[in-house]
């Protein structure tokens, strides 16, 4: 989808939609069909956001320091899945909801999708990253 689309739009689909689905779920939908829908459909936007954050890397990076960069960028991914399973069981642990950490959630995918839409998309017209130099 990234080679179709430009990895850039990928990422911005990616973090709009995981900013959605943490609204969504700070409002406490039903359990069962519509809260594991929305647990689904975040898992698919969280999918989309990996695949376009190492297309990008593809494309920004020298094919020699490829490898690199590539495991750099998962160890941070692995910290990414690490750190917000902590800040949701401290929230909950103070605030006995998860409403706090999934807005937390979302302020965070809205500013990866800004930081995504300046640093990636006004550089290039087809939204795959920077100009070619």
């Amino acid at each position: 989808l990234s080679d179709r689309i430009g990895a850039a739009r990928v990422l911005l689909v990616s973090f709009a939609g995981t900013a959605i689905m943490a609204v969504v779920l700070a409002f406490e939908p039903p359990p069962e069909i519509p809260a594991g829908l929305c647990f689904v459909l975040m898992a698919l936007f969280l999918g989309l956001g990996t695949g376009g954050v190492f297309a990008l890397v593809a494309k920004l990076v020298e094919p020699s320091r490829v490898g690199t960069v590539t495991g750099l960028v998962g160890a941070a991914g692995g910290l990414g899945g690490y750190f917000p399973p902590l800040v949701m069981g401290v929230v909950y642990s103070v605030a006995h909801a998860y409403t706090i950490g999934y807005l937390l959630l979302a302020l965070t995918a809205l500013g990866a999708l800004l930081y995504t839409r300046k640093a990636f998309t006004s550089a290039s017209p087809t939204g795959g990253g920077p100009a070619p130099r």
